[in-house]
């Protein structure tokens, strides 16, 4: 079960402001290898990569073809995610600064999203110049559930990237997000993987190869 990540915690890992906001190192791909054999079948979404965060967005998790979650501002001062239909998102305890609905739980590198996690319909992600909300961090993940094409729930996360935390918050993105394939299934936060990660991580192993063939010492 995962815990909420402080934004004074370092131990959460999340990356913080004037670190780089592109996700996908090698030992990412690696771990991400290592939670898909330990789960079911989690994927990366083909069809959230780099979405810019605007009033309005749509996010197809599974690229279906259908909105599975919409981004929304309030008054210009908070972000919320929003669920179609039956989905929602995790939940922290801390309502914003409206109190109105409450944050989006910032969840952990090695966490598990599953039905221990409390969710609604919508929840904040961002609120312009609250230290308290989760996009003061810079980079998060948010846990997901929604409805899929086999009409069961399915678990997943989207990772956000925030360049500042003021309104209208330019340059923010929905960087990537993953989701599994089996029906009420837990699913591992593993952000990194992108598919420059994943396309980076073929060409050092193919090198690898021509390496060993060619290079190694000969007995």
């Amino acid at each position: 079960m995962s815990t909420f990540a402080s934004p004074l915690d370092s131990s959460a890992d999340p990356v913080r402001p004037g670190r780089t906001a592109a996700l996908g190192s090698l030992a990412a791909v690696a771990a991400w290898s290592a939670a898909s054999r330990a789960s079911a079948t989690p994927i990366i979404s083909t069809s959230v990569v780099n979405v810019p965060v605007t009033n309005g967005t749509t996010l197809d998790i599974d690229g279906s073809g259908s909105t599975d979650f919409t981004l929304l501002f309030n008054n210009s001062q908070v972000i919320r995610l929003t669920g179609a239909g039956s989905n929602v998102s995790a939940a922290s305890s801390q309502r914003d600064g409206f109190s109105q609905y409450f944050y989006s739980k910032v969840l952990q590198r090695g966490s598990t999203v599953d039905a221990s996690l409390t969710y609604q319909t919508t929840t904040t992600i961002a609120e312009s110049g609250f230290s308290t909300a989760p996009s003061a961090l810079g980079s998060f993940v948010a846990g997901i559930a929604f409805t899929g094409t086999d009409a069961q729930r399915h678990y997943g996360w989207v990772s956000f990237n925030f360049p500042s935390n003021v309104a209208p918050w330019t340059g923010a993105l929905a960087v990537a997000a993953g989701w599994e394939t089996t029906p009420n299934t837990a699913i591992v936060v593993v952000p990194e993987p992108t598919v420059a990660a994943v396309g980076v991580a073929a060409v050092v192993a193919c090198l690898a190869r021509r390496w060993i063939r060619t290079c190694r010492p000969r007995g």
